[in-house]
């Protein structure tokens, strides 16, 4: 989907790993006139930078996402915590001031998730499977999530789910 990146094959499938495409040397015939300017990198969020600082887990395939974060936001939204985590692909999961949401912008697929804190009755993180949960129903064994994806670092998990229980501030809201 994007011609400026190499999407790497594992000899099974094509991963979720990728890396800037090289450019192509310049001929020795054809001579440019005036050398290209690189595009100027926009600086990253301060509220993303200050949550990346906390992540303890490894970002390895999620660092897209989080670059393409910002343009997921809404006005005045800010990112409290974030870690990576697997739905149907890698991706990153955050915590903002206003909802939880998943995001994985895979080559084929993209899958955005997402539940605002004022329909938010229940999160939960299974230590066991590894599955974060968020719940707009009252939990019970019959209930199904709104979503749900893996986040294989426990501290993370825990760090959102703080978050989570800290931008809710609702009594409804039940961390488990």
């Amino acid at each position: 989907m994007d011609d400026a990146l190499l999407r790497y094959w594992d000899g099974h499938r094509w991963t979720f790993h990728t890396a800037v495409r090289p450019a192509p040397a310049p001929s020795a015939v054809e001579r440019p006139r005036q050398a290209p300017q690189p595009a100027p990198v926009p600086a990253m969020r301060p509220d993303i930078v200050a949550a990346l600082q906390n992540v303890r887990g490894v970002l390895v395939g999620s660092m897209k996402e989080v670059n393409l974060l910002p343009g997921y936001l809404r006005p005045e939204e800010q990112v409290l915590a974030l870690t990576a985590a697997q739905g149907e692909g890698q991706g990153v999961l955050a915590c903002t001031n206003r909802r939880l949401l998943f995001l994985f912008v895979g080559v084929v697929r993209r899958q955005f998730l997402e539940v605002d804190w004022n329909r938010t009755k229940h999160i939960f993180y299974s230590q066991s499977t590894k599955t974060f949960s968020v719940y707009t129903t009252k939990f019970s064994k019959r209930a199904v999530p709104a979503f749900t994806v893996r986040v294989n670092n426990l501290n993370d998990a825990n760090a959102i789910a703080h978050a989570a229980q800290s931008a809710a501030a609702a009594p409804r809201l039940d961390v488990v």
